[in-house]
């Protein structure tokens, strides 16, 4: 099991133009990547629910992953801030299968369903102990994420530490983005941003 400790937004332009002049400048590029993710759900046990505040959402996510490299299987397991009411780190248990088409249809057959599909393209940069991707992400936009990969006791101080990288680069303010795609995706009408000023 790996804790995966990250923090994403939305770029526009501006901000977009600014994080690829840093990236180009001091980052190592690591790879340009395809995703076309499936998220499942089953639903005699199903991970969702409706909040409080009236959308879709999920705590544990299960998907399967194609790209050029390698499909993979994960499932994702969210702990949420008490205080702040947003996702504070994730559980991540992923291994890599040799055919993920054959990996879905058996999960089809055990009665799980084609929930949600994401594609997006991904590039991914590292820095420090930092892993930096843009994703574009069909049908959402432009978005950030800079994970945290040295271990921490306390998932706040890991976001501390990718809250100092941030304001290290010129990125004071942004809109914190609460929940992933797939949450994004089941509410088109539903904002989950949150104004973050470091």
């Amino acid at each position: 099991m790996n804790k995966e400790i990250e923090v994403k937004f939305q770029l526009d332009d501006k901000l977009f133009s600014q994080i690829n002049e840093w990236l180009n400048k001091n980052a190592k590029h690591v790879n340009k990547i395809n995703h076309s993710e499936y998220y499942l759900n089953n639903p005699n046990a199903s991970f969702l629910f409706t909040a409080p505040e009236g959308y879709k959402d999920a705590k544990d996510f299960l998907r399967i992953r194609f790209t050029k490299d390698g499909d993979s299987f994960c499932l994702k397991k969210f702990h949420e801030d008490p205080i702040e009411k947003r996702p504070l780190y994730c559980d991540e248990y992923e291994v890599k299968v040799s055919d993920g088409k054959k990996t879905l249809e058996l999960m089809e057959v055990l009665g799980y369903t084609e929930q949600t599909l994401v594609e997006k393209t991904r590039n991914i940069y590292t820095f420090d102990v930092f892993e930096i991707v843009i994703d574009q992400v069909t049908n959402l936009g432009i978005f950030m994420e800079v994970e945290l990969k040295a271990k921490v006791d306390n998932a706040k101080i890991g976001l501390n530490l990718i809250y100092d990288f941030l304001k290290s680069i010129g990125i004071t303010k942004f809109k914190l983005q609460t929940r992933g795609y797939t949450s994004m995706l089941w509410n088109p009408e539903y904002d989950f941003g949150k104004e973050v000023v470091l």
